[in-house]
């Protein structure tokens, strides 16, 4: 038997995650606190605690030949850059693929992670999780973390421009969640303004001659 590997969240990182330990010959169980996977890129149009996901109008910043798994390309009828609803279509079209669904276990959130009494020699972590109000613990060979650095966001839960509407709002930030809010917003608010500490490229998603940004410069 294989070593037993705990993967915590079955977003993008995580079902690669999963597939990787698989073609290793180890065994992996996945802890997702939702229902569903894609982690980030399952939309839902209200803020849940310890969960973070993407606003309504999100296209992906990196074209659909960058952003692929390396042998599950996205359907030639995907736009280059999509959608966020294409992107989770294509991440349950792969993990039904490369059958990784049995492998997650869903609603269980993952509460601790221990080194075992015996971590010196063993290398091995006692992991607990919650599920129904019942807590279970079991001893992993190894943990690997893919709950993302989203989960916790410090900043308001923005999912659509209507609030704003008629209103002066500021950004703070010059990423590509600030830019893309931004334009958004300068279609209903009174006046829109951009804070940034440092000066940016910015740059559209598709070059002159039409070819996505990423494959000309990388």
């Amino acid at each position: 038997m294989g070593k037993k590997v705990a993967i915590i969240g079955a977003g993008v990182s995580g079902l690669a995650s999963i597939r990787s330990c698989l073609e290793e010959g180890l065994e992996p169980t996945c802890f997702e606190k939702s229902n569903d996977i894609g982690g980030l890129w399952k939309f839902s149009d209200h803020a849940e605690e310890g969960r973070a996901s993407i606003y309504k109008s999100v296209f992906s910043n990196s074209s659909k030949e960058m952003m692929c798994f390396p042998d599950f390309p996205f359907p030639d009828d995907f736009p280059n850059f999509m959608h966020n609803s294409k992107i989770q279509e294509y991440i349950i079209a792969f993990a039904k693929e490369k059958n990784l669904l049995k492998y997650i276990q869903f609603k269980t959130f993952v509460s601790s992670v221990n080194k075992h009494p015996d971590f010196a020699t063993t290398g091995q972590w006692d992991v607990t999780t919650e599920r129904d109000g019942k807590k279970e613990s079991a001893v992993f060979d190894a943990v690997m973390v893919c709950s993302g650095h989203h989960v916790y966001p410090n900043l308001p839960d923005y999912k659509e421009p209507g609030v704003f509407n008629g209103k002066r709002v500021l950004v703070v930030g010059l990423g590509n969640s600030g830019c893309d809010i931004a334009t958004e917003l300068s279609r209903t608010a009174e006046q829109v303004m951009i804070s940034s500490r440092s000066g940016s490229w910015v740059m559209s998603r598709v070059w002159d001659n039409g070819y996505p940004w990423d494959m000309l410069l990388v």
